[in-house]
């Protein structure tokens, strides 16, 4: 099992996710569901080996402590966490009656093997969900009074479409929702950020685009939802020079009232799901800059196939010849333009249309579309859509 660990956890994640769409819908739960599930299996692996036949401790991960309290904090209750569990126990014990039958095992030996491996995972699995179910319960009781959970619970009515007066609303969360905003999602990359840090990039953003005083909601240890009120966007990208390292955010477009609180945040966790799953993340990306991408890519299985089908041998091609052709199209087929922007001869950029031209399956000619459109779904959610990448 720890030889074929990681595609192992690719696995179990994927399942799980697939099985709880309230940790898969957000891509900082979905990223701490991945780390919680990779500490969890490895500590149970490396238990095993150190004690084999032991019972292994219920001394929960850092990581499963940190996706509970998160889960917690946006209000969901212990079922969630605990069909991941399940869903993810079952996967892990499918791994281990594999190598079970890898290792050529028969007779008393796979009895034993079988018998141990579903004694020890089912009561780890069992010993942790009651930690976390005591850490959830302590991380409500903390927030169940608060104005914070109040503030909470009245943005995930209004995110979820309930019908709730706009006056009303607005007076409970003490920001007016019938002007123009603009929606922030901001986290980090590892939890290296001080507590505040996301705040205070909140606030410097504001202040670069002209706005008032961010409406802030934390999603958790590492993220951070704002909406920003009147911003004027023109000098958005001098706000990245101001946010610390480690600190990623998105943008959603600009729109009014309580629908467009609700629309604009859903454009810059759209934004957020394609930047974390992309092989490189800007400091900030904006709505505008992947709105394509993001609706071709609501099927991700079909749109790693188109991927695959127009690009053809350009998919592996490397990346300054991709990144070429696809300034390439949006300048209208531009060379002098193109060469402008990449900072290189014109002459360097019609040699490279014509290498890709050879590497493609059909000819460019009148296809541009179809090509310019599978090169910005590739430069977010890579050839295939496997997942976020390591780390995120």
């Amino acid at each position: 099992m720890l030889d074929g660990f990681d595609p192992m956890i690719a696995e179990v994640s994927n399942a799980i996710l697939a099985s709880t769409p309230a940790l898969a819908s957000d891509p900082v739960l979905a990223a701490e569901t991945r780390a919680s599930t990779s500490a969890n299996v490895m500590r149970w692996i490396r238990a095993t080996i150190a004690h084999p036949g032991a019972p292994v401790g219920h001394d929960a991960p850092p990581e499963a402590l940190d996706l509970a309290r998160d889960v917690a904090r946006r209000g969901m209750g212990h079922d969630e966490l605990l069909t991941a569990y399940r869903q993810g126990q079952n996967v892990t014990w499918r791994a281990w009656m594999r190598c079970a039958q890898e290792e050529q095992l028969d007779g008393e030996d796979l009895v034993a093997v079988l018998d141990y491996g579903s004694r020890s995972l089912f009561g780890y699995v069992d010993g942790i969900l009651g930690v976390l179910a005591q850490q959830m319960d302590a991380e409500r009781e903390a927030l169940i009074d608060g104005a914070l959970n109040r503030r909470r619970e009245t943005v995930m009515l209004v995110l979820d479409g309930a019908p709730i007066a706009p006056v009303r609303a607005s007076a409970q969360l003490g920001y007016e929702l019938g002007r123009r905003h603009v929606a922030l999602i901001l986290w980090t990359d590892g939890g290296a950020v001080a507590a505040g840090e996301l705040e205070r990039a909140s606030g410097a953003i504001a202040r670069t685009i002209g706005a008032g005083r961010p409406f802030t909601v934390p999603a958790g240890a590492s993220a951070l939802w704002a909406w920003v009120p009147d911003p004027d966007l023109t000098q958005l990208r001098q706000a990245t020079e101001l946010m610390p390292p480690g600190v990623f955010v998105t943008v959603g477009s600009i729109h009014s009232g309580l629908n467009g609180f609700r629309t604009s945040h859903g454009e810059a966790r759209d934004a957020q799901r394609l930047v974390m799953r992309g092989p490189s993340s800007p400091r900030m990306t904006t709505y505008e800059e992947v709105r394509v991408a993001s609706l071709a890519s609501q099927d991700e299985e079909r749109a790693a196939s188109f991927i695959a089908a127009t690009l053809g041998d350009l998919l592996a091609a490397d990346g300054e010849l991709r990144e070429t052709v696809r300034v390439y199209l949006r300048e209208d087929s531009s060379a002098p333009r193109t060469a402008t922007l990449l900072h290189t001869h014109r002459n360097t950029i019609l040699k490279r249309i014509a290498r890709a031209e050879r590497a493609l399956p059909q000819p460019l000619a009148g296809r541009g579309l179809e090509v310019r459109l599978a090169l910005e779904l590739a430069r977010w959610i890579g050839p295939a859509a496997n997942g976020p990448r390591p780390g995120t």
